[in-house]
């Protein structure tokens, strides 16, 4: 299903944008630990000093020390707790502070043990060897460069640069993000938006394991979209993929303005990032000495991502936008691109959710079950009983039945894909434009004046359909429209339908701003009945706009 994999050399490398690791350096035992209480002074970031690393000056731009929770060991010269202590390092002509990296540097040893309660420490390896463990959190370094800065630092300190040379094997990285910068044009035209390459990937994000799906496109079409995906559905994409990653396109959450496109953050970020969300609390499965392998795969996933996209993933492409971080240039090593297989993969599904529907086990209350499943993604059972009129063990029953195409987690039920899901969608609304039981679905199909149902073939339209479809009432379709959503949801998901509306409307004959001008009334989920909001006020949805907070 996946097709033929051309190894291909001539791909775009991409720049580590973070990387967060606990490292743990026993060279040496508990010596660098105690060379930096000897070395460290609160006033390191106050000295007009800098140091070379790279051929790059770097400066201590913070320096902070507090008492931690560890008690000091039987060798210590002292009771009580031991200082941890923090440096902040970056490039010194960087206003930003966007080149660097901050140590945070901790004593480690075997049975450490908390100084009020004496029980033995968490989030650290009850065997630990004697060393000095190092949080790092770097912006815009590999990991050679960070330890490379470290041992630059050390050196600057007069502490011996050789204790970071090699992290002991239990060192993991907990955070790591690559990205690239693309031409805006070309981001928002194949990557992010309606019709990209994440809304397809989005279809594996609501089933098989875990996934998300998040956008923001209303200051800018592609401001924000990402899909997040656990390893088993990454692993449908391309077979040789074994970790939990986000892909997405972003610009500032400040967008530059049409007429500043020669600064670089006119244009987007395609990253993709480690997605520890995705692991139990502490667990991180890519080791320190994993990295390349880690960066290799996740270069795998953007390059073809792009090529699924259809757009070019040489380095010398136009598509490449340099930043004061990200020079394109050509990978050290061949990547793998296959084939789209989201095609494939979303025709097989929806044969086998067809085949599984035609069959003899198909009641009238599993049918209604899955229909009223269509409304959204996971959701408790008893809702989905509620929905579709029928009891809790209905609901069971449907699932059982059903095995292959839905899932029960904790009392939430959710179709194994979105691809499933809007396969059942698709036959839901071809049976409810032929099944006229009520006045309401008569009176739409005959009433051809009607904006929501004007098809010369009789079919409902793509507004009708959308209507049908989220519980939407039309009380009058004279000006302003008058609708009402019969069921309680919140502000992202209104905004969500209503977004849907506006793409039905447009795939419809009613002009588009009909729709926009439209008034709405909905009950939000803290049961407060919103009345006669306009469906598009002052060019936003319900006039919400970044609602007070940053979603990345």
């Amino acid at each position: 299903m996946t097709g033929v994999v051309t190894s291909i050399e001539d791909v775009i490398d991409l720049q580590p944008h973070r990387i967060g690791a606990h490292t743990i350096f026993d060279n040496g035992g508990l010596s660098p630990y105690w060379a930096m209480v000897s070395q460290y002074e609160p006033d390191l970031d106050e000295r007009e000093e800098t140091f070379t690393f790279d051929d790059i000056e770097y400066e201590i731009v913070r320096s902070s020390h507090w008492q931690g929770k560890i008690e000091a060991p039987p060798s210590a010269t002292f009771d009580g707790a031991m200082n941890e202590y923090k440096l902040g390092v970056y490039a010194a002509d960087d206003p930003h502070n966007e080149l660097g990296a901050d140590f945070t540097f901790r004593p480690g040893f075997p049975k450490a043990c908390h100084v009020e309660t004496g029980d033995l420490i968490g989030g650290m390896p009850t065997e630990c060897p004697e060393s000095v463990r190092v949080q790092i959190e770097s912006t815009n370094l590999s990991q050679f460069e960070v330890l490379g800065l470290l041992q630059s630092l050390a050196s600057y300190l007069s502490i011996d640069a050789g204790y970071f040379v090699e992290a002991h094997e239990w060192s993991r990285i907990y955070a790591l993000e690559l990205y690239g910068r693309i031409e805006r044009d070309t981001a928002t035209g194949k990557v992010a938006g309606k019709g990209g390459v994440l809304e397809h990937l989005s279809q594996f994000s609501n089933g098989r394991g875990r996934g998300e799906h998040h956008w923001d496109h209303e200051a800018i079409k592609g401001h924000y979209e990402a899909v997040a995906l656990s390893p088993d559905n990454w692993k449908r994409l391309l077979p040789d993929q074994t970790l939990a990653k986000r892909l997405k396109c972003y610009q500032p959450k400040w967008v530059r303005s049409e007429t500043s496109s020669d600064d670089p953050l006119f244009h987007h970020k395609i990253e993709c990032q480690y997605w520890a969300d995705y692991y139990p609390d502490g667990e991180s499965p890519i080791q320190w000495t994993g990295y390349d392998t880690a960066v290799a795969e996740f270069r795998e996933t953007v390059v073809n991502a792009l090529h699924w996209a259809g757009v070019d993933f040489a380095p010398d492409s136009d598509v490449w936008i340099e930043d004061p971080y990200f020079e394109p240039g050509q990978a050290d090593d061949a990547v793998g691109v296959r084939p789209n297989p989201m095609p494939d993969l979303e025709q097989q599904t929806r044969a086998d959710a067809a085949d599984q529907l035609a069959g003899p086990g198909t009641s009238e209350g599993a049918w209604d079950v899955l229909v009223a499943m269509t409304d959204g993604g996971g959701r408790h059972y008893q809702e989905v009983a509620d929905e579709a009129g029928k009891s809790a063990s209905t609901v069971y029953r449907a699932a059982e039945r059903f095995a292959d195409i839905i899932e029960v987690d904790n009392g939430m039920v959710r179709f194994r894909d979105g691809v499933v899901r809007d396969q059942i969608e698709e036959i839901a609304e071809r049976w409810q434009s032929t099944k006229e039981t009520t006045m309401d679905s008569l009176k739409r199909v005959a009433d051809r004046a009607s904006p929501f149902s004007r098809r010369d073939d009789g079919e409902p339209s793509a507004l009708e359909r959308w209507a049908n479809r989220h519980g939407i009432v039309v009380h009058s379709t004279k000006d302003p429209l008058e609708m009402e959503l019969k069921r309680p949801v919140g502000l992202q998901e209104m905004l969500k339908i209503l977004r849907s509306g506006l793409d039905a409307a447009e795939a419809s004959p009613l002009p588009s701003e009909r729709f926009e001008n439209a008034l709405i009334d909905w009950t939000g989920l803290d049961g407060q009945v919103r009345k006669g909001r306009r469906v598009v006020n002052n060019g936003r949805f319900l006039g919400k706009h970044e609602v007070h907070r940053s979603i990345w």
